[in-house]
């Protein structure tokens, strides 16, 4: 088996070259019949490589509407906290970026006076890209003050977030989008020296019509972006900021989106733009259970949504123009609370990240960080399972993507170079990260060969009694819970043999001694191959 068997010495696996992964899955009963599991890496070729920045995440609009409620920037815990994630990009944006009026001077604007619910119901109406309840389009509008956002931006740059800002498209003027308000904002920005590198400009588009009962074409907002590129280049700290659209949803769901984001590809979009932006929700907050965070057909509807999206792009554009998922999360409409914030949500939330770098998917934007019952950290400031899952990943995953099959088809795999910073593995360590969808263990068998060498474990668990509904986590057995202001530790578990992970688990192993030759390449110059 040669140099690369070092990495899969566990799993009683073979290394084949792509032409021979898929024959190779109808030999898997052959080599099943001792309990063990095997599973098949494609080292042969990488099939992306993802970034630092890969795993990002969003900050809804509607969080600075509400000047911030809960969320106090001068906390060393929350700067810990939001640290740990970095390198990231920040999204701002949302529904509420359409309402955001800038004004240097300005105060806090009052809430519309009509609205009468809390915030946690607010929250559980507003991201759906499809609202249930009538919304008021003149009563929604909101003022950020320059003191908002110098909080705000200090906030990023102290804790090694990057920005990408979505602007208000609802400002017109003689039937084109008014830049006055953003260029305020640039002006006010520039002289501070607050660095954006990405810009967006509305939300959801193919909505508006439902949403707001007025559209605004696919066309037009192609000549829309032209217009803020435009603005964008009289400011050296902006000209070379990149941009994202049409921020469409769920494009297996909604024939509006898929039509919008070809007539906005059409118009030409493939140039207007420096990748194409999509959003994508699993199912509605409402209905959602436990079992759909398991569901297996439920979690391969991202594929169907990438491969939408791809196809789209490839046909209108001639070439393949890159896409990003810039709000992303299990259910819609806030989250399901008691799901989307409990130990089940990372089953959606590491096979997203799996299946959208395999998809080639640039970045994936978590919504949220803040707010909502499918937020990274809940009102209070204290992690949600998924917060440690996410660190874990940005700790561990980075660079280029190898194909993975197994002889389970509720095990789901994905393989990745090791981030080397925190855990300082050598250039050639290999992570593989799993789920375990299945109700009963699973157990990994020892490579004869190499039975001297070791694999780090990072084993993922429900926290308590409450099982998958469970609010806390487990890493290698060992509650995670803030320490203080400070993250708690979060070793590996070095291991020799054979490996078993549990029944509904996930978790991460890292083969420090796989040698991988990719991986070494792009540890050392960091130059895309």
């Amino acid at each position: 088996m040669g140099r690369y068997a070092r990495f899969c010495f566990f799993f009683y696996s073979l290394v084949l070259s792509g032409n021979k992964l898929d024959a190779a899955s109808s030999d898997f009963k052959n080599f099943d019949n001792d309990g063990k599991t095997i599973i098949v890496i494609d080292v042969s070729k990488a099939l992306h490589i993802t970034s630092d920045h890969f795993l990002s995440i969003a900050i809804d609009s509607d969080t600075i509407r509400w000047n911030w409620q809960g969320f106090d920037f001068s906390l060393k815990k929350l700067q810990n906290i939001a640290a740990a994630l970095s390198p990231v990009y920040i999204r701002f944006g949302g529904t509420y970026a359409d309402f955001l009026h800038f004004d240097p001077h300005g105060a806090k604007s009052a809430l519309p006076s009509h609205w009468t619910q809390k915030k946690h119901e607010r929250e559980e109406t507003f991201d759906s890209g499809f609202f249930d309840l009538p919304f008021d389009i003149n009563d929604a509008n909101f003022t950020m003050s320059g003191g908002q956002w110098d909080n705000m931006t200090v906030f990023c740059d102290r804790v090694g977030w990057d920005i990408m800002f979505d602007l208000n498209l609802f400002y017109w003027k003689n039937g084109y989008w008014d830049p006055t308000n953003a260029d305020l904002l640039l002006k006010y920005s520039s002289a501070r020296g607050v660095k954006i590198p990405a810009f967006q400009l509305g939300n959801e588009p193919n909505a508006y019509k439902y949403n707001f009962n007025f559209s605004i074409e696919s066309d037009v907002l192609v000549r829309d972006f032209r217009l803020l590129k435009y603005v964008l280049s009289s400011y050296p700290e902006y000209d070379s900021s990149a941009l994202y659209g049409p921020d469409v949803t769920n494009l297996d769901r909604h024939g509006s989106s898929r039509n919008y984001l070809q007539g906005f590809l059409k118009a030409g979009g493939c140039h207007a733009v420096t990748e194409i932006s999509i959003h994508h929700y699993y199912t509605s907050a409402k209905t959602a259970t436990v079992e759909d965070f398991l569901n297996s057909t439920l979690l391969d509807s991202l594929g169907v949504n990438l491969n939408i999206a791809f196809n789209i792009t490839v046909t209108e554009c001639n070439f393949l123009k890159p896409i990003r998922m810039t709000e992303t999360s299990s259910c819609y409409g806030g989250g399901a609370k008691g799901l989307s914030d409990a130990y089940v949500a990372g089953f959606m939330w590491l096979d997203k990240l799996g299946l959208a770098a395999k998809h080639r998917v640039t970045h994936v934007f978590r919504q949220t960080f803040y707010g909502g019952s499918y937020a990274l950290i809940d009102d209070k400031l204290n992690p949600n399972p998924d917060y440690f899952l996410s660190v874990l990943y940005k700790r561990l995953v980075v660079g280029p993507v190898f194909d993975v099959l197994s002889s389970r088809a509720r095990l789901r795999l994905y393989a990745h170079c090791v981030r080397k910073g925190f855990y300082n593995y050598p250039d050639g360590a290999l992570v593989i990260y799993y789920l375990n969808l299945e109700d009963k263990p699973i157990t990994f068998g020892s490579d004869q060969y190499l039975s001297g060498d070791s694999v780090d474990l990072f084993l993922l668990t429900p926290g308590d009694s409450m099982g998958l509904k469970s609010r806390f986590v487990k890493l290698n057995g060992v509650t995670l819970t803030m320490q203080g202001s400070e993250l708690p530790s979060m070793p590996p578990r070095r291991h020799v043999g054979d490996v078993t992970v549990t029944a509904h688990s996930f978790g991460f192993m890292v083969i420090s001694s796989a040698d991988m030759h990719f991986c070494k390449i792009y540890h050392r110059s960091r130059v895309p191959f």
